[in-house]
């Protein structure tokens, strides 16, 4: 008598082989698209410390306040310029070599000069890096509910299997519940498809945001730059010069009137004059009717209204030839250069004769102030006060360079070239 033969295996077989195949394909292409994400995220987190590290750099060249004298407050200011936080350590405490945390990124910048300093700046990682992040955690909980489904569908296959062996389950039962098996994991990989496009576009608007905050932040800082810099070199020298132009003719008021009228005048014309100028600030940020002004009269104005005692003279050796050309929109600039030349010459040089000379190169326009001072070493001065960096900052702005020749009890020279394309 022959032995039954067993019933074949071959739908339990199909069933796990196909699940098998589309676990396969979807961990490939889930561990693929992790890891295009993360090199990504990595190269986001480079970009972003690369753009902070150059906007810290050149917020420094504005800087001319050593690290020492930074305190708590302007450690704040400055990392919140930065979109972040600022902590400074010197070279006898370190900066801890500890991650900065999750969703943050940071590094280390060493201070120039001799100051044995180094500036740690943190700030939020970009989107990017923490979608990325979050994307794993997905990744994790879809393996395990791939997994998850595999067991269900194997448990659930055993007793089918049981029934097919028995004789009472049709062939068509075996096959509708492999192609249901084969839809749900077709859904599975559609939705999984439209999650990483979702990703994708999140990732590209961060981009956008960061490229944004980038330009904000750039503008920012610039803004604030040429504002201390109208302020120092227009205003601040202004009022010290009426400062000081009412201190002597309160002293003159007692040995009799001499041209103390004319002199009040001038005082109070300039203060009159520093008013619009403050409004055209508060309204603008830039102080348009100055810019207006001819160049001759923005002049004589500023040197009229400097705080010169009797034994100083102001000698003008001027080639209109060459004045003309000096557009009435540069003049303002070209006129706070020249008053920062002429204020330093009283209150540090303490010159007897100052000469403000002006004609016309080849190609360009010289402007220079001259005098019989005491001099000074530009070089131990540049970094203290914003006097000459300023110069320098507002020359450059309309295209030309200072120059500042000066030798201890022999005067100093300072020299303006501008370009004559500057000019209309």
């Amino acid at each position: 008598m022959l032995a039954e033969p067993a019933l074949p295996m071959q739908p339990l077989t199909r069933h796990l082989g196909f699940t098998l195949i589309l676990l396969l394909v979807f961990l490939t292409a889930a561990l693929a698209a992790q890891a295009w994400l993360q090199r990504e995220s990595r190269r986001l987190q480079v970009e972003a410390v690369a753009a902070r590290r150059a906007q810290f750099a050149k917020a420094l060249e504005n800087i001319h306040q050593p690290p020492e004298t930074w305190d708590a407050d302007f450690q704040r200011v400055l990392g919140s310029l930065l979109g972040g936080t600022l902590t400074l350590h010197s070279d006898a405490l370190p900066p801890p070599r500890d991650s900065p945390g999750v969703g943050l990124l940071a590094f280390d910048y060493r201070l120039p000069g001799d100051h044995n300093y180094t500036a740690r700046v943190t700030f939020a990682a970009p989107v990017a890096s923490r979608l990325a992040v979050l994307h794993e955690r997905m990744l994790a909980a879809i393996i395990l509910l791939a997994l998850s489904i595999v067991m269900v569908s194997v448990l659930l296959a055993l007793p089918r299997r049981s029934l097919g062996e028995s004789g009472t389950r049709p062939a068509w039962d075996t096959t509708r519940a492999e192609m249901a098996g084969l839809e749900h994991f077709a859904r599975i990989s559609v939705a999984r498809g439209e999650a990483l496009e979702r990703e994708s576009g999140a990732r590209h608007r961060a981009e956008e945001d960061l490229q944004l905050s980038r330009t904000l932040l750039g503008q920012s800082l610039e803004e604030r730059i040429q504002l201390g810099r109208e302020l120092h070199d227009s205003i601040c020298q202004t009022l010290y010069a009426v400062s000081l132009t009412l201190e002597g003719l309160r002293t003159r008021l007692a040995g009799g009137p001499g041209d103390t009228a004319h002199r009040l005048d001038q005082c109070i014309t300039e203060l009159r004059r520093l008013n619009h100028e403050v409004r055209s600030f508060l309204k603008e940020l830039e102080p348009g009717t100055v810019h207006r002004q001819p160049f001759i009269e923005a002049l004589d104005s500023m040197l009229g209204s400097q705080p010169c005692d009797a034994g100083v003279r102001l000698v003008r050796n001027l080639d209109e030839e060459a004045t003309a050309l000096i557009a009435p929109e540069r003049a303002s600039e070209v006129v706070n250069i020249l008053r920062e030349a002429v204020s330093n010459s009283l209150r540090h040089g303490r010159a007897r004769t100052i000469t403000v000379h002006a004609r016309r190169g080849e190609g360009t326009v010289l402007l220079a102030v001259q005098d019989d001072g005491a001099g000074f070493d530009p070089a131990a001065c540049a970094a203290h006060g914003h006097g000459l960096a300023n110069m320098q900052a507002r020359a450059a702005a309309l295209g030309g360079a200072v120059n500042v020749v000066s030798t201890a009890g022999k005067g100093t020279r300072v020299l303006l070239t501008l370009p004559v394309t500057s000019a209309p």
